[in-house]
């Protein structure tokens, strides 16, 4: 039987960025990939970025460059960045930081096994050119409820909220929790 495919996720920044690496880590698991604590166990390591201040974005530049000096000296043969920033600047830095196997976006995500496949094959993934992502959010939600509950969105108003919020032009906003759902967890507001 041929060994697993090792993948280490590094998470840096918000919880936002963690519920993102929840759920990567969720769709290698599925899909054959074995997670690892430490990025130098891995095939791949993948570097979940934080990009919205300076010291943040050398966070994110120091990491993928750690993860890079791994290669060669063990099992890992690709660093992947993939998160705010990689979402933020896609193309820029992938040419600023070739150090970088990949820089993977948002809309990646849901094809992050294959991506990661391709990019360990020695295939090139090509960076994508940021967009406002605002432009892509619908007009209304197809099912409405009549007034009177609150919509949640998970990570708006959290406890634990980002200190590096990210605007809202290259961070998309999650999907609207059905209000019969979050009803029991969130404050009327005052009518």
């Amino acid at each position: 039987m041929p060994e697993r495919r090792t993948v280490a996720l590094v998470t840096l920044g918000c919880a936002r960025n963690e519920v993102d690496s929840e759920e990567l880590a969720g769709r290698l698991e599925a899909d054959g990939w074995q997670l690892v604590e430490d990025a130098e166990d891995a095939d791949v390591a993948v570097v979940n970025t934080c990009g919205f201040v300076e010291a943040a974005k050398k966070d994110s530049v120091d990491a993928l460059l750690e993860a890079n000096d791994l290669k060669g000296h063990g099992r890992t043969q690709a660093v992947v960045a993939v998160g705010c920033m990689a979402e933020r600047y896609g193309k820029e830095l992938a040419e600023a930081l070739p150090e970088a196997d990949g820089v993977l976006g948002f809309d990646d995500y849901t094809n992050i096994s294959d991506r990661l496949q391709t990019i360990l094959n020695g295939g090139i993934h090509a960076a994508h050119t940021p967009r406002d992502r605002r432009k892509l959010l619908p007009i209304s939600p197809a099912e409405r409820q009549s007034a009177g509950a609150d919509v949640a969105l998970p990570g708006h108003g959290a406890p634990r909220a980002c200190r590096r919020t990210c605007p809202r032009a290259w961070r998309p906003s999650p999907a609207p929790v059905h209000p019969c759902a979050a009803a029991s967890t969130v404050p009327r507001s005052p009518r």
